[in-house]
Formats: structure tokens, sequence, C-alpha cells
């Protein structure tokens, strides 16, 4: 199977539907930042894995594997414009609830801002900025209502338990 199928050269791709939009088409640019996301929790659960020094830390990689699932649904719901054929396992209360209790479980009560100086809290913190990015960006679909709102809501809680997240790495690797 070839990588390259041409059809992008006319700057058109397909969506998840089938339906050829222009590449600067925003549900585009919307989808390559939830990629971007994606890929920075990857990276960051990659050097949490390498520098997993207590069961704590390694129970993150669990959390980690849960959000990339959750986003991979998501990326499948918002190119077919609600869930649906693959989507099988979208974003419901529970899985916000799910973060919110990762929040509480990891925050390791920071009273004053630092900066993170640790590759793993760096990355995270990087993939907080990522995700803080897309929600900026499905604002405007929130209001539309073309979203459900749990997706706003869950990646709302995401960047503040990513942060959390970078926070508690960095207190326990200094």
């Amino acid at each position: 199977m070839k990588v390259y199928t041409k059809a992008g050269d006319t700057g058109e791709t397909s969506r998840y539907d089938g339906k050829r939009v222009a590449k600067d088409h925003p549900d585009i640019l919307i989808m390559g930042k939830l990629d971007a996301l994606m890929a920075s929790i990857d990276s960051a659960a990659v050097n949490v894995r390498e520098s997993a020094t207590s069961s704590k830390i390694a129970k993150i990689l669990f959390i980690l594997d849960e959000i990339h699932t959750k986003l991979w649904q998501t990326a499948g719901e918002l190119s077919l414009g609600a869930p649906g054929k693959n989507v099988k396992n979208e974003i419901k209360i529970e899985d916000i609830k799910f973060l919110e209790q990762s929040i509480d479980k990891y925050n390791p009560n920071i009273s004053f801002f630092t900066r993170f100086k640790t590759e793993s809290s760096s990355r995270l913190n990087e993939a907080r900025v990522r995700c803080r990015n897309l929600e900026s960006a499905l604002t405007d679909k929130l209001r539309k209502g073309e979203i459900r709102k749990e997706i706003y809501h869950y990646l709302n809680r995401l960047s503040d338990l990513l942060y959390v997240l970078a926070c508690f790495i960095e207190k326990k690797e200094n």
C-alpha cells in the first residue's frame, strides 16, 4: 500500500465521512490541533515511561492511555459531526468525572507558579498548551451547538489535569 495518494495535491483532503474539503477548512484545522494534542500526549507518555520512578508516576501512564483513547474517538466524532459509525466510546460525563478525580488525586497543592525544568513535566505542559489551543478553536462550535458539550468540558478538565500532572512530576523529580 502506498502512503501517498496525490489526492491532496490540489489543496483538498477527505474527511472521515468521505466529504472533500479545503485543507484550510476550519474543521481540518481543528483536526490538526487535535492530532497535535494526541502526538504531544504520546511524547509525554514515552518520556514518563522512561523516567518512571514510583508506582504513582507509573499510574499516570494508564491515565494518559485512557485520555488518548478518548481523544482518538473524539477525532472520529468531530470528523463525522456526531457519535456513530466507528465511534463507539465517545466522551461521557463519567469521563469528565474521571479527569476531575485524577486532578484531585495528583494535585500537589502548588501555591506558586514554577517553570517546568524536567523533560517529563515540560512535555506534559506542552500537551496542556496544545489542549488549550484546541479548546479555543472549538469554542465557536460549542456556541453554535455543533459539538457536544461533553467534549468541550472534557478538554477544559484535561488541560487542568495535564497542568497538575506536570506539577506533580516536577515536584517528584526535583
